[in-house]
């Protein structure tokens, strides 16, 4: 039997828009310019609000640099970044961890300006983009800090364009997609896209579904390690 041996099929915004459209019911040919217009918006929300807060997807984690000066006590991540996995200390060729704190951690640090070799940050996620603070502050200037951080997904733009996901995701998408649509103009559907997308208990919690099966095949291969750290001061971690 042939096969084609090629891997080209990669879904444009229009056909996406097609196959939601006809899962929430309605047909290709009956899509105007404002079903066009409320799918856009719909899909814009899915992915750049929705899907930030249903955990990480490796696609959307980059590797960034800075280089320290004397003194320097703060980063902005590029554009789009939300918040850093994980970051290193590079100095003479060698990495050193340096670990997370929270806002009330680094609020209480007394000498804020203290300068030294950085071994913690804290990432304050503003609205307009993310600052991460490190303690100590630069100390020369040939550190470097280099970090993972997760960033938000890239502009639908024009329907001509391509979505910046891997294959693995293109039926959570369209299954969301459908669903939002549905909630618009199809609520007789709206159950059984609702579990078709996120399972039995969307959208109060995600318990299968599309959504799942997508988070489940982008999860982190390797071993976890899992550490209990006790504050006695907090009761808390």
């Amino acid at each position: 039997m042939a096969t084609t041996g090629t891997y080209a099929f990669n879904p444009d915004i229009a056909e996406i828009f097609d196959e939601s459209f006809e899962r929430a019911g309605i047909a290709p040919s009956a899509i105007g310019v404002g079903h066009i217009r409320s799918g856009l918006r719909s899909l814009k929300f899915m992915l750049n609000s929705e899907w930030s807060t249903i955990g990480v997807r490796q696609w959307q984690i980059a590797q960034g640099t800075q280089t320290l000066a004397p003194g320097m006590a703060s980063l902005t991540l590029p554009a789009g970044g939300i918040d850093i996995m994980q970051a290193v200390l590079r100095r003479a060729g060698n990495d050193t961890e340096l670990y997370p704190i929270s806002r009330s951690d680094y609020l209480v640090i007394t000498d804020k300006d203290l300068r030294g070799r950085p071994d913690r940050f804290f990432v304050d996620r503003r609205a307009t983009g993310a600052v991460a603070y490190i303690w100590p502050c630069g100390e020369n200037g040939t550190d470097i800090i280099a970090y993972d951080y997760f960033k938000q997904m890239q502009d639908v733009g024009e329907m001509s364009n391509t979505l910046n996901m891997p294959s693995h995701a293109w039926e959570a998408c369209c299954a969301g997609l459908a669903y939002n649509l549905a909630v618009k103009y199809s609520p007789e559907r709206i159950k059984l896209l609702a579990v078709a997308y996120g399972g039995s208990e969307y959208p109060h919690r995600i318990n299968g579904g599309a959504l799942e099966r997508m988070r489940q095949e982008d999860r982190e291969r390797g071993d976890i390690h899992l550490y209990a750290a006790y504050d006695q001061r907090l009761s808390r971690r």
